[in-house]
């Protein structure tokens, strides 16, 4: 499933801000509902006790005045106070109907039907029967009774506060358990987004970045894509062109290289051609200073076609397109034949090269590798001295294969050392040598296209009277 970003980066942070404030927002959310429930309830709970003590009591009240009524009217034989206990029951029945209308458990209902059933039988004596001793102590009696059964009824609403207030309790331990869990897990859910936005921002970025390095690194040969915001993608898109530019110029330079290339070939070939007739002497004898003349062509003609020879080695160096012709092949058998191609070179200073060290079998391009270790052989025939030794060391290293090249000349500067392979650069030791300044470049950019690297190691330069000392690993 295809991952569908917003259309903006901006619109990614607010995104991720919401996320990552979801699990907050909606435990804020259910800790106000818990604490909005719990104080309805505890509203709920107040009103209901200060409803019943306040019904309990007016009933007790209306029961107290009925009996003193209905005494005074046993004893006194007044209508007066046959009206006022009639005022007082009236008062009573309001209070049982208010006790009717609240909810009531079972006991608390069985209790006020007691009462009104025992109210009842009591008003029908008081109807029924004469003024007397009598029924002064018979109403004593039953109102003793009936104040009796109104207190029980009080203390089971008393019982069910109680019981309301423990509910509360309960419900508040659980509300702040519930609250407790509620962040514990928020916690780590809130962790997860953020390292989930983290993810989401960086995606991105890490493209761009991955994106930039292979332009400054030169490999152009994959296509720039950015997944992310439009905006984000828009810039990859940017960049997608600009490697595609990159790819037209370096295509442009390459055939600038092979133009020029081929239009001094031509000349060159006249005057190496000529230089060769007036040195052999073909059109007529020379004077020794024509001969001189003659020579001093042919050695700068020479010269000049192995300055193109590099350039051209150079510029397909530089074209980090390149391809390699990757073969299973012997570095042995390379750097025996290329010092085998440099004989004459080797037979007229009276050097020795001594292949050390065991063979070592990698994956590359044998014309590339037969380039950068000429020009290593090269470089040290040139500056080492007449019956010297050029030692060449193989051995492998973990997953590596090392080349080291090691002459008896008078070594790097340790000035030069860090612009050694730039190109066309000539430290001071170079004086006493001609070269073009490209080959230790050559050998940097082809070896680099190995994947391998090269370096001159530490100690060894012009101070030391060792030579130099070239190290190439190359993955095996």
């Amino acid at each position: 499933m295809k991952l569908r970003y917003p259309k903006s980066f901006l619109s990614l942070l607010l995104v991720g801000f919401l996320i990552v404030a979801l699990p907050l927002i909606l435990g804020l959310l259910s800790n106000a509902w818990s604490i909005g429930r719990l104080s309805e309830q505890s509203q709920k709970a107040v009103y209901n006790a200060a409803q019943a003590t306040q019904t309990g009591r007016a009933l007790a009240v209306s029961v107290t005045a009925m009996e003193r009524y209905a005494r005074q009217y046993a004893i006194f034989n007044d209508n007066a106070f046959l009206d006022g206990y009639r005022n007082a029951r009236n008062q009573f029945l309001q209070v049982v109907e208010q006790f009717r209308a609240r909810e009531l458990n079972a006991e608390q209902r069985t209790a006020l039907d007691e009462i009104i059933q025992h109210e009842r039988r009591l008003n029908a004596g008081v109807s029924a029967t004469a003024p007397s001793a009598d029924m002064a102590h018979q109403l004593g009696t039953d109102f003793a009774a009936l104040s009796e059964k109104v207190t029980a009824l009080n203390t089971l609403l008393l019982a069910l506060i109680d019981q309301e207030v423990e509910s509360l309790k309960d419900y508040a331990a659980r509300s702040r358990t519930q609250v407790i869990w509620q962040l514990l897990a928020m916690v780590p859910s809130a962790l997860l987004l953020i390292a989930g936005f983290i993810w989401l921002l960086s995606t991105p970025i890490r493209d761009l970045d991955r994106a930039i390095r292979r332009l400054g690194e030169g490999r152009l040969n994959r296509r720039i894509k950015v997944s992310g915001p439009a905006d984000i993608a828009h810039l990859g898109e940017q960049l997608d062109w600009l490697r595609r530019r990159l790819i037209d110029l370096e295509e442009q330079k390459t055939r600038f290289m092979q133009h020029v290339s081929h239009e001094l070939k031509t000349p060159l070939t006249a005057l190496c051609e000529g230089s060769d007739l007036l040195s052999d002497e073909v059109l007529g004898q020379l004077t020794p200073e024509q001969k001189e003349v003659a020579g001093i062509l042919k050695q700068n003609s020479l010269t000049l076609e192995r300055l193109i020879q590099d350039l051209l080695h150079h510029s397909a160096a530089q074209n980090h397109r390149a391809t390699l012709d990757i073969k299973s092949l012997s570095l042995r058998e390379v750097i025996e034949q290329v010092a085998a191609a440099q004989k004459i070179a080797l037979v007229a200073k009276e050097l020795v090269v001594d292949i050390q060290g065991e063979d070592v079998v990698i994956p590359g391009d044998p014309e590339k590798v037969r380039v950068f270790m000429d020009n290593l052989l090269s470089n040290a025939i040139k500056y080492s001295p007449f019956n010297g030794v050029i030692r060449v060391r193989l051995s492998k290293e973990a997953r590596h294969a090392v080349i080291e090249v090691m002459d008896q000349g008078p070594g790097v500067p340790a000035e030069d050392a860090d612009r050694i392979f730039e190109p066309f650069f000539r430290g001071k030791g170079a004086a006493t040598a001609k070269g073009t300044g490209l080959g230790l470049a050559i050998v940097r950019d082809y070896v680099a296209l190995h994947k391998g690297t090269v370096s001159l190691l530490s100690g060894m330069g012009a101070a030391t009277g060792q030579g130099a000392h070239f190290r190439i690993v190359l993955p095996r």
